[in-house]
């Protein structure tokens, strides 16, 4: 879970989050991006740290970069086996959806949290924030080849071994630090022929605490920078 001045809420979302994998040995890491909230402090102060890990060197770099953190930490301590979920720390996410991606790990090395299939979507979000999204994954989809609904959500689910697999041929899985980091990761999985599928799922944008951190046009600058530079060295 990448966290970026979550602290107003976090704590709740986390154990709402646990109580909902409740049947499995979990373990939460948490990859800080910089936060001048006090967020570390006050997850120490409310819950146990047998349980949580929490990764920061006080410096912000963006998502991308706390996602590499992240996976970096899980990949040298996790094992065989694994199943590894990323999810927004913003408590929008849809938690029904854990289930079917869990069970779908059966079959697939990937499964994607999606709001574009049927049964999926948003509440509260506008119909310009929509358009924009969906004209840059439509994009980035065609150029990319990349045959999925939703391209950037952070909720997906992984393998163990899959990303294992994956470092094989990309030994740093991220590089991207912004939001295009889960283009660049789904791309890369897609090249090394991971079992990839999406699951329907609903974002509670009204739950949201405070704006998004993801600022759209910056993100459809960076899908297209990515999109040119990925394909001129392909």
């Amino acid at each position: 879970m990448p966290v970026f001045n979550e602290a107003n809420g976090l704590v709740s979302w986390i154990r709402t989050v646990d109580r909902e994998l409740h049947f499995m040995d979990t373990t939460f890491v948490i990859s800080d991006d910089g936060s001048s909230d006090g967020i570390a402090e006050k997850l120490k102060m409310e819950l146990d740290f047998s349980r949580y890990v929490f990764l920061s060197d006080g410096i912000n770099r963006g998502p991308g970069a706390a996602f590499a953190v992240g996976f970096e930490y899980i990949l040298q301590n996790g094992s065989a086996g694994d199943a590894i979920i990323t999810l927004e720390a913003d408590g929008t996410a849809d938690l029904a959806t854990l289930h079917p991606m869990l069970d779908a790990l059966k079959t697939h090395d990937v499964a994607m949290a999606s709001v574009y299939l049927p049964g999926g979507g948003f509440t509260k979000t506008g119909w310009v924030r929509l358009m924009l999204s969906n004209l840059a994954n439509a994009l980035t989809r065609t150029i990319l080849n990349l045959p999925y609904r939703t391209l950037t959500s952070f909720y997906r689910a992984y393998r163990f071994d899959a990303l294992q697999h994956l470092t094989q041929r990309y030994p740093r899985i991220i590089e991207e630090t912004g939001f295009i980091c889960q283009v660049e990761l789904l791309y890369k999985c897609r090249k090394v022929e991971l079992g990839i599928t999406e699951i329907p799922t609903k974002v509670f944008s009204d739950r949201r605490k405070g704006p998004s951190k993801m600022k759209v046009m910056r993100t459809i600058l960076e899908h297209l920078r990515f999109v040119l530079k990925t394909k001129l060295n392909a």
